[in-house]
């Protein structure tokens, strides 16, 4: 998360690390608290709580069982939105045979009884579930940064938003206009920006997540378009580096150039602004290799297959049919991706089981 004091290395426990580095976020955090008199109590709450999550999985790691603090939930495959390039769609997967919302509290109440803490809530759309709101409420100790387009937050939504504060609403920005409705559509940046001020005006505490490409690097790490969004009230911001699902669009992919500098400059933008930068996949070499496969997060598609991460689809082992713990301690392919940490470090594109995908997929044969 860019706030790394000390490299992984054989000497030195990787998840140390993770977990300082996550100690240190919500520290920041605490701190924007402080200036918002609103959110202090829940962000106080809320540091509490990672630090008891954290000893909780350092208790577990200590008798043998692999426990990341992090999990990325695909809450749902429906979208209400063709966006270019999107990894979902371009995995085919079928929308219609998510879980159900026993089965999803269950999955929280797990993670949340083996130290997982943070759970990043994707899709499709998030918010096409009516159920969203009541299951998030439901989990109040787990942090849920909900990745959406922003489309279907309206005043109505706002406002039952702000009553469950650990939901932190993370608005998908390509940029610029034209470059936001290029890929998500006409008209997407405008509406985005009209949801914008819904959540000002309820004091929720959210953020964006940008896609970082070639092309807009220079915009989208400028500090007029850093500073604009702050005004308007946003305090978290995802750089999610791109990942070339189809070939022809490599040319899209960060040089080696500007990720080295994203990663240096999340740190100094941390000091410098009142918001929190997060670069993924970030530094991974710091936490000697690849961090999923329950390393450093895990990924749970919308049926319950158990994955390694949202760009490796493949699973052996459905959360339907086991706990949360067992399945990504007994899965044979999470394992092996484990093992082989070190062989998986950044690559072009930014996510390296990607770029291995055919060795991924031998491992389920």
């Amino acid at each position: 998360m860019s706030l790394k004091a000390v490299k992984a290395s054989e000497d030195t426990n990787y998840t140390d690390i993770f977990d300082q580095d996550i100690r240190l976020f919500f520290s920041k955090a605490l701190k924007l608290g402080i200036k918002n008199p609103a959110l202090l109590p829940f962000l106080t709450r809320t540091y509490f709580n990672q630090m008891k999550a954290a000893s909780i999985r350092k208790k577990l790691r200590e008798s043998g069982e692999i426990i990341p603090p992090v999990m990325i939930f695909s809450i749902t495959d429906e979208c209400n939105l063709h966006c270019k390039g999107c990894y979902s769609r371009a995995q085919h997967r079928s929308a219609g045979n998510g879980m159900s919302r026993n089965e999803i509290d269950r999955l929280f109440g797990e993670a949340r009884e083996i130290g997982i803490s943070i759970i990043l809530t994707a899709g499709g759309e998030p918010f096409t579930r009516k159920d969203l709101l009541d299951i998030i409420g439901d989990h109040p100790d787990i942090i849920f940064p909900v990745f959406t387009n922003g489309l279907l937050i309206d005043k109505e939504i706002a406002g039952k938003i702000s009553k469950h504060k650990n939901l932190i609403p993370v608005l998908s920005l390509e940029g610029p206009e034209h470059q936001t409705d290029a890929r998500r559509g006409e008209g997407v940046f405008n509406a985005i920006r009209r949801a914008i001020p819904l959540l000002k005006r309820k004091n929720i505490f959210w953020g964006v997540s940008i896609t970082v490409t070639r092309e807009n690097y220079d915009f989208i790490t400028s500090s007029g378009f850093l500073t604009e969004l702050i005004s308007l009230g946003g305090r978290l911001f995802f750089f999610v580096e791109y990942v070339p699902i189809k070939e022809e669009t490599i040319n899209l992919v960060p040089t080696d150039e500007q990720r080295a500098e994203l990663g240096h400059m999340a740190s100094e933008l941390s000091a410098k602004y009142p918001a929190l930068f997060v670069v993924l996949p970030g530094d991974e070499s710091f936490y000697g290799g690849c961090l999923a496969a329950g390393r450093g997060f895990i990924h749970i598609s919308a049926n319950g297959d158990v994955e390694p991460c949202p760009f490796a689809p493949y699973s052996d082992i459905n959360i339907k049919n086991a706990s949360l713990k067992d399945a990504i301690n007994s899965s044979m392919l999470l394992s092996k991706i484990r093992e082989n940490h070190n062989s998986l470090t950044e690559s072009e594109g930014g996510c390296a089981l990607w770029t291995h995908r055919e060795w991924v997929r031998t491992l389920l044969k």
